[in-house]
């Protein structure tokens, strides 16, 4: 049996657990320059607000209407309380995916209890360690342990699926389109075909179409509802490019701003690629300029530098993007938003040297000092003076909780 665990509205929940006063109340969390609304509650979904990226300035008037508490996205909390959530799990499994940051599959082979049981005892122990409200599903397979968490949110929390006949009933009355996997265009395609819930698909005898239809996986997300186990339980691997990117509160034109805001994504990449254990041979930036522009050259800007010698030193890696910029730059363009991207990337135990060596070596000692020291007492506590001071260019946060998890200074205070 597998379990799929899903935290719900997340992004929500993360900052009702620091602020109680809005349980209860409708919550939604604006994207990056507090832009659009991404996340909603419950609440919120209730009075009729759940479009993705609805603008925020359109949401004021319902906002004050209905007294919905508002936040900036504070990705530093939710990549915590994500990792707190994730090593729970692990007391329940030998085999736990990370499917993502709110969810993951548990392989729960050995376990002898009772899975509704052992379900609820899941909710609750992730409710009280962290705050977090979980669904919680339990099947055969992944794609019917999707399907029962989705029926858990809205019921008991938890649901098992172990009876034939409760899983077919379940599955009469779930849109093939809500399916892990089809989505609303494959759902489209299978209308022809008379095919309009789970369960038409699943009883659906001619398995050739179906996968002229959806591919192999199509088939086998078939297959998973009949209770044959065809998607299996992946490790996290790690990741093949990392990029850093963001968009400007306002256009930047000024070159030394430009060069302190990639600075401060080659800093975060080359943490992300450290903490995987891993090296990169290329760097790339990106500028991209407004739309609206009529005396820009170009809209989308784009330079890589290829090292001879893979890195994963943060000093080397500003120094090229500095480099890279200096060629795409235009004095007489406003950037909307820019990136730095690390491709190339190689485990760094397995690294290969080069025998022609020409680039300066990575200065490992400092930057393992670095790490440690921000490990200890927060964030860009040191940092590369490159990344600026002011940092004019910074995103728009207005309505942004404190990092109550992982900073000394903003430690939630109980009276």
């Amino acid at each position: 049996m597998i379990a799929l665990v899903d935290c719900n509205s997340f992004y929500c929940s993360c900052e009702r657990v620091f602020a109680p006063s809005t349980r209860g109340r409708p919550v939604i969390v604006l994207s990056n320059n507090d832009g659009c609304a991404i996340a909603f509650s419950r609440e919120a979904k209730a009075i009729g607000l759940g479009q993705m990226c609805d603008p925020y300035f359109k949401l004021k008037d319902t906002i004050k209407e209905h007294n919905i508490a508002v936040f900036s996205s504070n990705y530093t909390l939710y990549d915590d309380m994500s990792k707190r959530v994730m090593n729970l799990l692990q007391n329940y499994t030998h085999e736990l995916e990370v499917y993502s940051v709110d969810e993951a599959f548990l392989n729960l082979e050995g376990h002898q209890e009772n899975y509704l049981k052992l379900g609820h005892k899941i909710k609750s122990d992730i409710l009280r360690s962290t705050g977090i409200p979980v669904g919680v599903g339990i099947a055969s397979t992944k794609v019917l342990a999707k399907v029962a968490n989705r029926i858990a949110k809205n019921q008991s929390g938890v649901i098992v699926f172990e009876n034939e006949k409760e899983i077919d009933q379940a599955l009469k009355n779930f849109p093939v389109k809500d399916l892990w996997g089809i989505g609303s265009k494959s759902a489209r395609k299978l209308l022809p075909l008379g095919i309009r819930t789970a369960w038409d698909l699943k009883k659906y005898n001619n398995e050739k179409i179906i996968q002229n239809i959806l591919t192999k996986k199509g088939r086998q997300i078939q297959d998973e509802l009949r209770g044959i186990s065809c998607l299996e339980m992946e490790e996290v691997s790690n990741k093949e490019n990392i990029a850093i990117t963001r968009s400007f509160s306002k256009l930047i034109s000024n070159k030394n701003d430009l060069k302190e805001a990639l600075a401060s994504f080659a800093t975060k990449a080359c943490e992300k690629l450290r903490a995987q254990e891993s090296t990169c041979f290329e760097v790339s930036i990106f500028l991209q300029t407004s739309f609206f522009q009529n005396y820009s050259p170009e809209h989308n800007l784009f330079a890589t530098h290829r090292f001879n010698q893979s890195s994963q030193d943060t000093f080397k890696i500003i120094q090229t993007a500095h480099q890279l910029l200096e060629k795409i730059f235009h004095a007489d363009a406003g950037y909307k938003k820019a990136g730095v991207i690390l491709n190339g990337i190689r485990d760094q135990e397995i690294s290969q040297l080069n025998f022609f060596q020409t680039e300066t070596p990575d200065n490992d000692k400092l930057i393992n000092v670095m790490d440690k020291i921000n490990a200890r007492f927060g964030p860009q506590t040191v940092k590369s003076a490159a990344c600026g001071l002011n940092q004019e260019w910074k995103l728009i946060a207005q309505h942004k909780s404190k990092r109550f998890t992982t900073s000394w200074d903003e430690l939630p205070l109980v009276y």
